[in-house]
């Protein structure tokens, strides 16, 4: 579904899956259910790439070392409210979607 919207449906599926507002068509829903696990997993990389970048820097002492572990944070916060919507929208949507009783 997400890869079939155009680039101003791609928007709405942004929107739609990073806030909290309910007010998308089925469709943007669905799609935005379908970006959930690609999101998740892109933040979990990053936050997997950023560890040996935060403790390289932190143990040498470096002056990038508590920027690093700022942006480790960041993105362990992005990674927590990711997850926190793509579950909602698994909640709230996947039934709907696959034809199951809720």
């Amino acid at each position: 579904m997400y890869r079939s919207c155009s680039w101003r449906e791609k928007r709405e599926v942004l929107d739609a899956f990073w806030r909290t507002r309910d007010n998308s068509s089925d469709r943007i829903n669905q799609a935005a259910l379908e970006y959930g696990p690609y999101a998740v997993a892109s933040l979990v990389v990053i936050v997997l790439e950023l560890v040996p970048v935060m403790i390289y820097t932190v143990e040498r002492g470096n002056a990038f070392g508590w920027l690093s572990v700022v942006a480790e944070l960041a993105v362990l916060a992005s990674l927590w409210w990711s997850v926190v919507r793509w579950r909602s929208l698994k909640t709230r949507y996947s039934a709907r979607f696959t034809g199951a009783q809720a």
